[in-house]
């Protein structure tokens, strides 16, 4: 029996900054970010992390995508860093996505800012989200907007393959959308079959990833579609950082005989494993709780699942879905 495709989906990486208190500072206008818990929200996320979650991968062969925001929040690129960034860890960043994570995840924009649009000519931040600013583009801005993030990723040293969506960009112009994911593709890399993460469908039985455009040239695009809810999330809410809370989150992925768990009812149902998290799901305000729940939920997998899955990255897992469509 062939072994199922097994994908994990990492949102919001970038270099040195906590993305989410930057959302809530920009876009939700929250003065001093904090969680719901009213505990307050770091600005920063240390190397630490990176460094933890490269070789926590590395040691169980993890796949997926991980994306680098091209131009955080609107402080700066990746490539000129921004005032007040120590350029020396932004540097060791980078070098550890491009060394250690690239080879096992695609690396994608996840558009530029994941706060509010960036205006391409001044460099100056919109008053408007990058997801509602999307929702009212066409084909062709949408195109400079992805192919400009693209730019900036190829640039530092990345062969980016896809795109994610910053919450739900181009929902509500998907078509549009789709088919500037592909033209951006082609003008930055040459690349004819690409893809891109918007959509999540937790029902095993429910949506599917699925190719979305093809068009007359041979070129196509994957919807690639998580399966999975992302449970670290509630790490950020959470002071407790026992070793029991940590096998409690990893249950919901799969528990320790294989027998419950969300991962585990895809494996039971033939789906493709496709789930996602968020970078300040695995930092957890400063615990690493959510980044602790991942490892034990690598290593069930790696013991339990190890002839029955197959990580791969997500451009992999588009070219099975391009060859079974």
């Amino acid at each position: 029996m062939a072994r199922l495709p097994m994908c994990m989906i990492v949102d919001d990486p970038a270099p040195i900054i906590n993305p989410l208190y930057y959302f809530r500072l920009q876009v939700t206008k929250m003065a001093e970010p904090k969680q719901q818990s009213g505990e307050p929200m770091p600005p920063k996320i240390p190397l630490e992390l990176i460094e933890r979650f490269a070789e926590a991968t590395a040691k169980f062969g993890v796949k997926g995508k991980f994306s680098i925001l091209a131009y955080p929040a609107g402080l700066g690129s990746i490539l000129d860093g921004w005032e007040g960034a120590d350029r020396k860890e932004m540097a060791a960043w980078l070098r550890i996505a491009r060394e250690k994570v690239a080879p096992l995840f695609d690396i994608t924009p996840e558009i530029h800012t994941h706060t509010l649009a960036l205006d391409l000519d001044t460099k100056k931040l919109l008053p408007i989200s990058e997801h509602d600013w999307s929702q009212q583009q066409n084909e062709e801005t949408l195109t400079r907007y992805i192919a400009a993030a693209l730019d900036i990723l190829r640039r530092a040293g990345f062969d980016a393959t896809g795109v994610t969506s910053p919450c739900d960009f181009g929902k509500k112009v998907e078509d549009a959308y789709a088919r500037a994911v592909l033209n951006a593709e082609r003008k930055v890399y040459g690349r004819a079959l690409t893809w891109y993460f918007l959509h999540t469908d937790t029902d095993p039985k429910g949506k599917a990833s699925h190719v979305f455009v093809r068009d007359c040239t041979g070129g196509a695009v994957v919807s690639v579609v998580s399966k999975c809810g992302d449970f670290p999330w509630q790490t950020m809410e959470s002071r407790e950082t026992s070793d029991e809370y940590v096998r409690s989150t990893a249950d919901k992925y799969v528990t320790e005989d294989g027998s419950g768990g969300h991962l585990a009812a895809l494996l039971n149902a033939g789906a493709p494993i496709v789930f996602h998290t968020h970078w300040q799901s695995l930092y957890s305000n400063g615990r690493f709780t959510g980044i602790r729940a991942a490892e034990v939920m690598f290593e069930r997998v790696a013991k339990l699942w190890g002839d029955k899955v197959d990580w791969m990255k997500c451009s992999a897992f588009a070219e099975r879905m391009m060859r079974n469509a």
